[in-house]
């Protein structure tokens, strides 16, 4: 039988989505993989480091803004434009603050080179607003627009890093801004295109604080690690926790386009519904398949993994990376939990479990790397997200009985 026109645009749009995803991690991700297995531990774990920095400055109000436009525009598409042109003139403001931050944090460690420091914050303020013309877009379903942006942009990412690493790590911050600063001229101008028309005053912003309030959270959680390590552990652990964090990264990504896949589609059909109910089955069965997958790679292939990748130089980051398959496991569970919270217009619970989870993981992280060193800082994350779980099921749990 053949398929019927809404299900060979699933189809469609299913491929175009895992192909801009893909094209995501063969950008920054493969990137900083080849540049750890290009670099020895202590100049990579340099480089990363401030990797971090500049993307917890530029992405904090971004990737909020962009799970606000992914859900409320998709809910709203009459408001779409207004609502990306507010989020852009918010993510110029917050470059302003980040340029401030990123001076102080110059002139304070001596770690952090200006020229690389400013170079990568600006490439960082660029992906942001990549970031936010993509919800946009996504919003209203044009896959076809994203894929057709973000796949040539992320692969010259991986590319430029190939041939410019050899010249240091300014070279290859430099070669990263140009292709971003690209990549959103072309996507603010295709978004202005295909975006429907609407009314010109977008809704008031605070309808955005519990996506900001979660989603910073989350940005916080997600750099505050490699920051941490380079803080207590020094140059060459931050490189080897990074190496194993990198490919831990590469799996969480999957489930972070899942989330931009089913979101827009949650959001759009009402919650309960028969076909609310088949995508949140889908959602959980694609996540489950991602968590044991990698869950079972890491934890039997990571000591082979880690030597193929980066050599005998990067063998202490085998037994992180196998604990990162039991974070891998924790972390799909909470992300299928924090996507229906979501969809259940329940995004301040959901914020309230992202700022107890950057808590725990501070609290617990201190201690444990001063016991274990890199180790227990990956052993943090999972004892973090045990409680998490416990959180967020208990208010989906009474959002059902209602």
């Amino acid at each position: 039988m053949a398929p019927s026109a809404p299900q060979r645009l699933w189809r469609s749009d299913a491929l175009l989505l895992a192909a801009s995803q893909a094209a995501r991690l063969a950008g920054p991700g493969l990137a900083l993989i080849y540049l750890a297995s290009a670099w020895p531990p202590a100049a990579f774990g340099r480089f990363v480091t401030i990797y971090a920095f500049a993307s917890l400055l530029a992405l904090l109000p971004a990737v909020g803004l962009s799970a606000y436009l992914l859900d409320r525009s998709a809910r709203a598409p009459r408001h779409a434009r207004a609502m990306l042109r507010q989020a852009l003139l918010v993510l110029a403001g917050f470059a302003i603050i980040a340029t401030a931050v990123a001076w102080t944090a110059i002139g304070v460690s001596a770690d952090f080179e200006a020229p690389l420091v400013l170079t990568l914050l600006v490439a960082m303020l660029l992906a942001g607003a990549c970031e936010v013309t993509i919800a946009s877009l996504r919003a209203q379903r044009q896959e076809r627009a994203v894929a057709l942006l973000a796949v040539p942009a992320n692969a010259a990412l991986l590319g430029f890093a190939f041939f410019t690493a050899a010249s240091g790590p300014l070279t290859v911050a430099l070669a990263w801004l140009i292709i971003r600063a690209v990549q959103a001229t072309l996507l603010i101008v295709t978004t202005w295109r295909l975006l429907p028309e609407g009314e010109a005053r977008p809704p008031p912003l605070r309808s955005a604080l519990p996506f900001f309030a979660s989603q910073s959270a989350g940005i916080a959680y997600g750099q505050a690690d490699t920051l941490l390590v380079h803080a207590l552990l020094g140059e060459v652990a931050a490189g080897l926790y990074n190496a194993a964090l990198r490919l831990l990264q590469l799996a969480s990504f999957a489930a972070q386009a899942l989330a931009q896949w089913f979101q827009p589609r949650l959001a759009s059909l009402a919650v309960a519904s028969p076909e609310w109910q088949a995508q949140r089955r889908r959602l959980h069965f694609c996540l489950g398949a991602i968590a044991f997958g990698g869950f079972a790679a890491f934890t039997l292939f990571g000591h082979i993994g880690i030597g193929l990748l980066f050599g005998p130089a990067y063998a202490g980051a085998v037994p992180i990376l196998q604990l990162a398959g039991a974070v891998l496991l924790a972390r799909c569970l909470v992300a299928g939990l924090w996507i229906e919270l979501t969809a259940r217009l329940l995004e301040l619970h959901r914020a309230r479990d992202a700022w107890l989870l950057l808590l725990l993981f501070a609290a617990l992280a201190w201690p444990l790397a001063a016991i274990q060193g890199p180790v227990g800082v990956m052993l943090a994350h999972l004892l973090a997200l045990g409680p998490i779980a416990a959180f967020s099921a208990r208010s989906l749990a009474r959002a059902r009985q209602v």
